[in-house]
């Protein structure tokens, strides 16, 4: 163990924020798909690439704030915060996005009939 214990609620905490911040890729990818009519090859690029941000995001926070610690709890911390973002925020990002999406698309339909 290289540091005392003390300090394994601001890992847990920088884990959990870390992992929203990894969640958060997954639902930009979910929404892009949204935005290119649902197209899959679009949707599976944007998986591979945002769980390979999430990767490295759990990395380098792990290297910065566990000094490269690979704990079950980091671990565990990180992967509820991405659950959470996914299943919880992603409904309401979709929502507001959605709310965006049609509101600008008609308006840019109705300068056309014009």
């Amino acid at each position: 163990m290289l540091y005392s214990t003390l300090s394994q609620p601001l890992v847990f905490l920088c884990m959990f924020a870390s992992g929203l911040a990894g969640g958060l890729t997954f639902v930009f990818t979910r929404l892009i798909s949204f935005a290119c009519k649902n197209n899959k090859a679009v949707l599976q690029i944007g998986y591979f690439f945002s769980a390979l941000s999430c990767a490295a995001i759990f990395y380098f926070v792990n290297l910065s704030v566990n000094y490269g610690e690979l704990r079950f709890f980091a671990l565990a911390t990180f992967v509820i915060a991405v659950t959470i973002m996914q299943f919880v925020l992603s409904k309401t990002f979709g929502k507001l996005f959605k709310l965006c999406y049609n509101k600008f698309h008609a308006r840019g339909k109705n300068k056309k009939n014009s």
